[in-house]
């Protein structure tokens, strides 16, 4: 079985959209003016995605916005200029939101939801 990360993408995060011809996207949601697209990345091509998402992604100066990934336990926010990987447990997450906070996210912004599978396919309506 191939290993996979999920991931969450607010379409509004990136300035180059040339970016979503790399994305495999499961599913969309609509949440006010954001759209939010299901992605899912193989192992193997994940530390280049995550580059082609930070070179894409609205310059921090200008506004901060993160995209995270999750597989089992492991939970993996991708700011602009920064990557944290914590665990899905809140605890784990300190640094990542400090961050995401000091540079103009709300704090109820960085709940990383969803964050499981299982979870991101009810929010998104996906069947598996």
């Amino acid at each position: 079985m191939k290993k996979e990360y999920m991931g969450i993408v607010v379409n509004r995060s990136l300035q180059d959209d040339k970016c979503f011809t790399r994305l495999n996207v499961i599913g969309h949601r609509q949440v006010g003016s954001w759209g939010l697209m299901l992605v899912s990345v193989a192992d193997e091509e994940f530390a280049a995605l995550v580059e082609t998402l930070q070179n894409s992604m609205i310059n921090i100066q200008d506004a901060c916005w993160y995209v995270h990934f999750f597989r089992g336990a492991e939970l993996v926010v991708v700011y602009q200029d920064r990557v944290f990987r914590v665990t899905v447990d809140p605890s784990t997450w300190t640094d990542a939101v400090h961050y995401g906070f000091e540079h103009g996210i709300p704090t109820e912004q960085l709940d990383f939801h969803p964050r499981t599978v299982k979870d991101a396919f009810s929010y998104f309506g996906v069947t598996n």
